[in-house]
């Protein structure tokens, strides 16, 4: 196993489908053999609204038994290192029951997402605390935030070897390194057809290679429509006249996203992986959550995230 676990990075606007190619990617490294940890953007709970892993065990026991999905409370991560460095729990309870320390997490710029960033990278190089019960593992996935908490996330390290000293300095000069290194994970920036995303990905884009001098290795277009992925022989024997109204403007739909892919293609030379609007069944949700995280994962190559 080599010493530090593979990065995956899902992020782009919210409401893309992040969260859900996050797990169907995780489910698919698992299928495979991979131990896989999936870092959500949201509370467990909140992502198992989104999408169920009921009874995953019993469809996928050998993958059940290699993902494992988590949810980084950053103030967790703050109360754990003032109980560690606090000798007696009295005064370790004083101080975070102070209103000083809690105004601190509140306003204090940057801590939150500097400590979250301290749990992903010990995570990410196997250094997680003893206390902390996580197998050892070969990919970490990372459901990240919207676009603009993801960067100030990521800025949130930078700013914290730029504007301070000593230990937390030092600690945010590496993890700085880490995340700005290219070898270090794999961005993949999600996004659908549609103006308001690719305008995201543009400003994401743009985040990253200002800020920290790296670009998502792809563009992963989601939920694209049938027509958008037709053939242009495919396309030319459409039958616009003789169509329904609701096909019609089905066909339009699909023609807009495929010159809106056209265009991001051109404005942002970075290779496309396209994964098709997918229904889900008409079973129970944690069936159906299951057929189409599976479904979803034959459209997700690894390769081409490199």
């Amino acid at each position: 196993m080599a010493a530090q676990a593979r990065v995956i990075v899902f992020c782009g606007k919210g409401g893309v489908g992040k969260s859900t190619l996050s797990v169907a990617m995780g489910l698919k490294l698992a299928q495979a053999g991979k131990r896989v940890l999936v870092v959500s953007s949201h509370p467990l709970e909140e992502l198992a609204v989104a999408i169920s892993l009921d009874n995953l065990a019993e469809r996928f026991p050998e993958a059940a038994e290699r993902l494992f999905v988590v949810y980084i409370d950053p103030v967790d991560q703050i109360r754990d290192l003032v109980e560690t460095h606090f000798p007696l729990p009295m005064m370790a309870r004083a101080v975070l029951n102070s209103s000083i320390f809690q105004n601190l997490i509140a306003v204090a710029p940057g801590l939150k997402e500097f400590f979250f960033l301290v749990r992903m990278q010990q995570l990410a190089e196997r250094r997680a605390p003893e206390r902390v019960n996580i197998p050892a593992y070969d990919d970490l996935i990372w459901d990240a935030p919207a676009t603009g908490h993801f960067l100030s996330t990521l800025r949130a390290a930078k700013g914290f070897e730029t504007y301070l000293t000593g230990p937390l300095s030092n600690a945010g000069a590496e993890m700085h390194r880490f995340f700005s290194a290219a070898g270090s994970m794999r961005i993949a920036a999600v996004t659908q057809p549609e103006e308001m995303a690719i305008t995201e990905t543009h400003e994401l884009c743009e985040g990253l290679r200002r800020d920290f001098g790296i670009q998502p290795s792809t563009i992963i277009l989601n939920a694209v429509s049938p027509v958008c992925l037709a053939e242009p022989e495919a396309l030319a024997t459409l039958d616009f006249a003789g169509s329904s109204a609701a096909m019609q403007f089905a066909i339009e739909r699909g023609i807009a996203e495929r010159e809106l892919c056209d265009k991001l293609a051109v404005e942002l030379p970075i290779r496309q992986l396209f994964v098709p609007r997918l229904a889900q069944g008409d079973g129970p949700p944690e069936e159906s959550d299951l057929d189409l995280l599976e479904d979803l994962g034959h459209y997700l190559d690894l390769e081409q995230l490199a």
